[in-house]
């Protein structure tokens, strides 16, 4: 299993399911990660009531915001060695449209999801 590949995303998934929601949040974002062994990928991520309720694979016909990275930045996010406000402020991150939804409304959902996969990206091949 790699990072992104179809077994990562429903795995990821999974382990986001059932994470504490913070009420009367939506969104829709779409992550695109270049650089990535296998090539660049599109990522969407949907945010119900404050929750992940979808991940897939693929673009969305309609995001709220689109963040775009590099696939050593994503891994380092995911695996807690970066924050995306780093990664932002760096310019390592590229956020389009609505960013404070992104870098600040969504924040407690990323970190809660991003402690929820640790496990996951321990055991994910990352090359």
């Amino acid at each position: 299993m790699q990072v992104f590949d179809q077994e990562w995303t429903e795995a990821a998934a999974a382990a986001v399911a059932g994470l504490p929601p913070v009420a009367g949040l939506d969104a829709v974002v779409e992550y695109t990660v270049s650089g990535r062994p296998g090539g660049r990928v599109a990522l969407t991520v949907t945010v119900s009531d404050g929750t992940v309720s979808e991940i897939a694979l693929g673009r969305s016909p309609d995001p709220d915001v689109t963040v775009t990275l590099g696939y050593a930045d994503a891994v380092a996010i995911l695996s807690g060695e970066l924050s995306s406000e780093a990664g932002y402020m760096n310019g390592a991150v590229k956020v389009e449209g609505d960013y404070r939804r992104w870098l600040l409304d969504l924040r407690p959902v990323r970190l809660a999801a991003i402690e929820a996969l640790a496990p996951l990206m321990a055991r994910t091949r990352r090359q």
